[in-house]
């Protein structure tokens, strides 16, 4: 029993800190962003200007996205703007060119949530005469939040340029340094460009084989798209997790296969100090059969009971683990308590098999003189 009672902990506390380890490893890995983009598919002689899509693919992905584990997306539309400061500043150009972004900031804000926003008094995101600039743009036009902005969206002088608030300064340490963020729909206006994107970036949870099947259904089901896996991400995603994933399987099948030598020794003890009980049994007319499922029931009873203590004892030894090791509340994951139910009451009946064994070779006459 205290065997069991400790293989089963073992086991149940590797396998909650897997669980939990793997879900909170793909949730770091979000703060990469993006490990998958949609993109308008390469068309045979297309002009030299950038490709674009309907906003209607949005809707699609999300119809999909219903099958697929832990899918976040955002939205975005590039547009080569100019931009300058209201009132102007003598000391720069008349104006400056940037890559403007329309997009749902909140949501791309859930892809990257290691961006650095310093807001204003408003809202976290922009509003339709609102924009975000990127920490460079910020200082070399010497703009702050609350500052004002005149920003023309494309290459041509019949765009009518509009004034934008600035709500807020993003700090990333990439290239959204330099660009611009407003809300789509205002973007589109400006350019024109309305029911328009350049591309959709998303993240899909899980490990590399998840994600791949993931790009798979979306290639399929979403036509006319690119899709893009950020190739670099998703393997080193796929790596990390599959090497936890490795780790706790193969500590486990260790522990439980030392475990199963210790319980095969404790009942061959049992099935030898009871040679005379047994031999009395089959004195009076039981049977060989008889005796052994007597003692796989005794077995499959202990590995039943060792294995929801050991459980009991195996999750709150995982909680102090990641608490002390890694600094997190562990969440409890209850699918592990029939699965380790289970292997302790196939370890016990398993390790029951050869012992009994033994009681065939017992005969009343012998045994009973001794």
């Amino acid at each position: 029993m205290g065997s069991l009672l400790v293989g089963a902990a073992v086991a149940a506390a590797l396998l909650n800190l897997y669980g939990d380890a793997r879900r909170k490893m793909s949730q770091e890995f979000r703060a990469y962003g993006a490990n998958v983009i949609l993109a308008p598919a390469a068309a045979p002689g297309a002009s030299s200007a950038p490709p674009l899509m309907d906003q209607h693919i949005v809707a699609q992905l999300e119809e999909v996205g219903r099958h697929l584990k832990g899918l976040a997306h955002a939205p975005l539309l590039y547009v080569v703007a100019r931009i300058r400061p209201i009132p102007a500043d003598p000391r720069l150009p008349e104006f400056q060119h940037a890559v403007a972004v329309g997009t749902d900031f909140a949501a791309l804000h859930a892809l990257y949530p290691g961006w650095r926003v310093q807001e204003g008094k408003g809202s976290d995101v922009p509003g339709p005469d609102e924009c975000f600039l990127g920490a460079h743009v910020a200082n070399y036009l010497h703009l702050a939040v609350g500052g004002s902005v005149q920003l023309q969206a494309g290459d041509s002088a019949a765009a009518a340029p509009a004034a934008l608030r600035v709500a807020g300064i993003l700090s990333t340490g990439g290239a959204e340094d330099d660009r611009v963020f407003l809300d789509l729909g205002s973007l589109q206006r400006l350019a024109g460009l309305e029911g328009k994107i350049s591309l959709v970036e998303l993240s899909l949870a899980g490990e590399r084989a998840e994600m791949e099947r993931g790009v798979q259904e979306l290639a399929r089901n979403l036509p006319g798209v690119d899709v893009r896996p950020v190739h670099q991400i998703v393997e080193s995603q796929g790596r990390v997790l599959g090497t936890i994933r490795w780790l706790a399987i193969s500590l486990t099948a260790l522990i439980l296969v030392i475990i199963g030598l210790c319980v095969m020794a404790t009942m061959a003890a049992i099935v030898l100090e009871r040679r005379k009980d047994i031999a009395v049994m089959k004195a009076l007319g039981a049977s060989d059969e008889l005796v052994m499922r007597l003692f796989l029931s005794e077995g499959a009873s202990l590995g039943f009971a060792g294995g929801l203590a050991g459980f009991a004892l195996g999750a709150v030894l995982a909680r102090e683990l990641a608490r002390h090791l890694f600094d997190v509340s562990l969440g409890l994951s209850w699918w592990t308590l029939p699965l380790v139910v289970l292997m302790s009451v196939v370890l016990a009946g398993a390790a029951t098999l050869f012992p009994i064994r033994v009681v065939r070779r017992i005969e009343p006459a012998v045994t009973l003189r001794m």
